[in-house]
This record gives C-alpha cells, structure tokens and sequence, in this order.
C-alpha cells in the first residue's frame, strides 16, 4: 500500500474508533442514568450540520424516509417545536418514562426532558447545573452579562439588574409603547378609519425598537423619525441594526474571527451575511460606549439626577459602590456593555415575536379577540382622548395578560433551554433517582412542557365550553382564569411546567417589562379598531374562504423557524413589495 495512502486509511481509522468510542461511552451513560434513551449513530454538535439542518429541515422531511427522519430530526437545532410530545410517546413511553429521554449520539451526551419535576430541580439549582459553554463564549461577546455569568458573579449581576427594572422603568416602558401604536394606527389608517398593510409586523419592530430607545436609552423617537433606520456619520449600521445582525449570527458565525468577517471573498455562498457581521461587531462597541458617554454627561448636567431609563441605572451601578462600606464597582465597565446587549437583544427578539404570533393567532380566532376587546371597553374611558395611566389600567388589563400568556405558550421565544452539568449530579423525583454524567447538557423542552396534557388540557374551563380531547393544542386564553372559588383569579402553573421566562433564581428579570409592553400595545392598537386577515385572490378571481384563510394562518404559525428564537417565516422585511408578508386589514369596530 502506498505511503500516502496508508497514511489517509490510518486517518479514517482512528477517527471511525474515536467515534465509535464516544457512542459506547454515552451507551454506557444512558444506561447509568436510569432515562429511557435513543440510539442515533451521529454528531448533532457538528458545525456544518448545526449551520444546515435548520434551513434543510422540510427537505429532510420530504425526502428522507419516515424511519430516518423521525430520529434525525431529534439533532436538529429547535426539533422541540415541530415534534411536540412525539419522541416521548414514541421513543421514551415504551421504555417506562414518557418525559425524558437520552441522547446517545457520537457527539456530547444530551437529555431531553419535559418532566417538572426535572426542570425544576435543574433551574433550582444554579451552581450544580450552570449555562452551556458554547452558549456562554457567543454571548459574551460583548461583554460579562447576567445570561451567562455564574456563581458570585452572576448573584452580584442578579442584584443589580432585578433593582434596575423598576416601577419606574415599567411606567416609561408602558407609556412609551401608547404613544408609539399612535404612531402605527396614524400611518396605517385612511380617512376612513380603516387600512389594509402588509407591513405590519415590520411595524411591530418598529414600536419595540423605539421602545427600547426610550425605555432603554432615554432616547424618545418619533413615529415618523429615522433615527432608528438611518446610522449616523462614520457608521455604516444603527445601534439596533448592528444588534440584530448579531442575534442571526449567534448559531456560530459571530464566534469567526474579525479580520476572516473582513476579508472573506465576495464570490462565495454567504458574503452578505458575513460581511454585515463584520461590521456589526466593529460598530457595536463604538455605539453602546458613545451612548454610555452620552448618558452621563447627560447625569452630570443634571447634578447627578438619575432618569428612568435602563441604561441611566446600569451606569449608577457602575458608578457607584455594592453597599456603603465597598468602593468596588457594582458593574464593571465590561459588565455595563454585556448586560446592556442583552437587554437590547432579548428585549427585541422575544418581544416582537410574541406580539406578531400574538396577532396571526388573534386573526385565526377572532372569538377570543372580541373576548378581550369586551376587558378593554370595560377598564379604559370613554372618552378615547384621555391618557391611560398605567397604574390604574395596566393591573386590570387581564384578558389581555391570558391572551399573551396563551400566545407563549404555543409559541415560547426559547423552544428550549439548556444546563451543563460539570460534575456528576444526581435528581431525585417521584419517577426515581435519575444520574447526570458530567459535561452533559440538558435540554428542558419548552414546548412539550406547554402542552402536558395532565396541566393543560381542559384546564378552568369556562360556562358553555366543551371538552375536548385535543384542548391542549388549542388556544383558549380561558384556560389562564381559575373558576371564581380560588383565591387567586389568575391560574398559576405548576412548578416547572410553564417557562417562557425560564424559571429558578434565574428567571428573566425582564418578564414584568415585556408584559407591560405588550399590554400597553394591544390596549391602544384594539381599543377602538379590530384585526383580521385580507382574503387572497385565486387566479379566477374568488375570495378565500374562512376556512381557506384559517388554514393558511395555521400554516403560516406552524412553519416557524428558530433565528435563534421562534419566529414566523416571510412576514418580517417586506419593504413595499404587495406580494410579500401577510395582509391584514385594521377596520374600526365602534
């Protein structure tokens, strides 16, 4: 055998035994750890297959066949979504467990549970099961932040970011979201107090990018200013351009190296991207610390004064001492830029997704939207001229919460959310005592918890509503309403079944802002106006149908892609072109 080609054969054969190594290694693991497990020969965490199985997916399940799909897709980024409770009815269930199972694959040693009792104790407990390394090195790119900091680090943070989103932050946050849906509802409607768009959900991200400016930044944009679609002098992105071609790169791309973003060849798949990329990451420093700058000359005019805005209460907290006796920092400088992306980032991604899942499926179900509309006629004056308060208005707006609450239920931002052991744990439930093998992560399957058929389904309902076998795969805000014997009105999942905020001590400190958020919009945007889909056009010139309309929104919900949350395809940066995006029509209702 020629030198070389020994050489290639002894290559493939090493690599073929390490493979194969590792599979007997997480085997042997599976076995150990009392979970039902599934045998997949395949690296799910191999870069080109986590960069292409997303886009590849429904070719995958058009093409493959049906044995080989079902378990391939469980090593696709996001699976939880399209599969539902399937690889646990089908997979675990046989096996003596239906809400857990391993992953024994040539790659990490995985779990995948959707049992509460497990997600509990995994979010409990913080210093036994802590963030994902690879998810830590992309997110602090920026910068130390609450999201992947641990330990002493990540308790400091907690302290600081909790005191943060205030009251005060809430009032801006709610008022601000008021008086930017007066923007949209002047744009999109004629004179005759109705309009069809296609661009609505492009508006949706308009509202909560300046809603992130005033509540965030301090900076008060108006509807029709630019200020956030045009960059300034030297740059060649704005603030929120930059930070949202960071978020679509957080698959793996952000991780390449600077000057490869820089120079990488303009004839090759993927220039665009990589190229915006590049200068995201040079301009978003420069951005964050001019606004940073700007801020405290803007505390210092003002004799120390501190506004109600978030980045005015990071720089307090990285000015001023963690208590009266310590002179260290409360954030460092490199802590203030982390946390500050963070709260850019996910205030952002999440929000918006939520509020147009929200509106599809309020389209789809116009019952539950005239339901909500009855709450807001009831708690908002007449006279539609007058301000809202947020104190007296936003605790009473309930319907509306449940209509949120339902929507993050089908449609959690984060389909999953991951831990890493670094020693061996063990978990004791009333299933048994589970081991947890070190350096391996746990995937606690959002959207299989939310649609437990033993929590969900034909949970409070209300007079006149029929069971049903499939409840838990409906939307129905009803269910969030306990019968008016409880002493609480509002239901109150039960511990780790409902995690759209994540839950533990590291449950997101944002939740109470982005409900306010999207309280204030749906208040203003349905106070005096309803929403629903514009039929299309067949060729032969008929309407659709209302069932042809209810099963394209079903359609449009149910091919959802992570990016990296959970997000609807197609609807988003349609520009003006009338072929693109969903048409909905805004029509007066009173």
């Amino acid at each position: 055998m020629p030198p070389f080609l020994a050489i290639v054969v002894a290559v493939i054969a090493i690599y073929a035994s390490s493979l194969a190594y590792r599979l007997l290694q997480n085997l042997y693991y599976a076995k150990k750890s009392g979970f039902p497990y599934l045998v997949i020969p395949w690296d799910q965490d191999q870069i080109i297959w986590v960069l292409i199985s997303v886009p590849l997916r429904p070719w995958l399940h058009k093409n493959l066949p049906t044995w080989i799909y079902n378990r391939l897709a469980l090593t696709i980024y996001g699976f939880e979504f399209y599969e539902g409770l399937r690889p646990y009815q089908r997979y675990a269930a046989p096996q003596g467990n239906d809400k857990s199972f391993a992953l024994v694959t040539v790659g990490n040693f995985e779990i995948s549970t959707c049992d509460p009792e497990v997600v509990t104790e995994v979010m409990r407990r913080v210093k036994d099961f802590q963030q994902v390394e690879l998810s830590a090195l992309i997110m602090k790119v920026f910068g130390q932040n609450l999201l992947i900091s641990d330990g002493d680090a990540w308790a400091r943070q907690r302290k600081v970011v909790a005191s943060t989103i205030n009251e005060r932050i809430s009032r801006t946050v709610f008022n601000e979201s008021l008086h930017q849906t007066n923007g949209l509802l002047d744009e999109v409607l004629s004179s005759d107090g109705q309009g069809e768009t296609n661009r609505l959900f492009d508006m949706m991200k308009k509202i909560t990018i300046n809603v992130i400016s005033g509540a965030g930044m301090g900076a008060n944009i108006k509807w029709n200013d630019d200020a956030n679609e045009k960059p300034r002098p030297g740059f060649k992105m704005t603030y929120i351009d930059a930070v949202k071609q960071v978020l679509q790169s957080l698959t793996g791309p952000v991780l390449l190296p600077k000057w490869f973003l820089a120079n990488y060849p303009s004839f090759l798949p993927g220039y665009h991207d990589l190229n915006q990329l590049s200068y995201a990451m040079e301009e978003f420093p420069t951005h964050t610390w001019d606004l940073l700058n700007r801020e405290r000359q803007r505390g210092l005019d003002a004799h120390g004064e501190t506004r109600s805005n978030i980045i005015a209460q990071l720089l307090q907290a990285n000015q001023l001492g963690d208590g009266e006796k310590s002179s260290a920092k409360a954030l460092s400088d490199d802590e203030v830029m982390g946390n500050l992306f963070i709260f850019t980032a996910a205030g952002f991604e999440t929000t918006v997704n939520t509020l147009s899942f929200a509106l599809v499926l309020l389209c789809r179900y116009p019952q539950w939207q005239e339901w909500m509309c009855e709450e807001i006629d009831q708690i908002l004056p007449a006279d539609s001229t007058q301000e809202l308060d947020y104190t007296a208005i936003f605790p009473k707006a309930t319907r509306v919460l449940a209509c949120m609450l339902e929507t993050l239920r089908h449609f959690a931002p984060l389909i999953h959310i991951s831990r890493e052991t670094k020693v061996a744990q063990t978990i004791q439930t009333s299933r048994g005592s589970f081991y947890i093998p070190p350096k391996t992560t746990i995937h606690m399957n959002a959207g299989a918890l939310h649609i437990d058929p033993a929590v969900w389904r034909n949970l409070n309902l209300a007079e006149g509503e029929a069971k049903s076998e499939n409840d838990e795969l409906l939307f129905r805000p009803t269910r969030w309403f306990n019968p008016p014997t409880e002493s609480q009105p509002m239901f109150q999942p039960p511990k780790g079944s409902y995690v759209p905020w994540s839950g533990g001590p590291r449950v997101c400190p944002g939740q109470k802002m982005a409900q306010v958020e999207f309280t204030a919009i749906f208040l203003k945007l349905f106070r005096q106006h309803r929403i629903e889909a514009v039929p299309l056009k067949s060729a032969s010139g008929e309407l659709e149908t209302r069932a042809q309309i209810e099963s394209r929104l079903d359609a449009q919900m149910k091919e959802s892609i992570m990016k990296p949350a959970l997000q609807m395809n197609n609807i988003y940066d349609v520009k003006d072109n009338p072929d693109q995006g969903l048409n909905v029509r805004l029509a007066k209702r009173r």
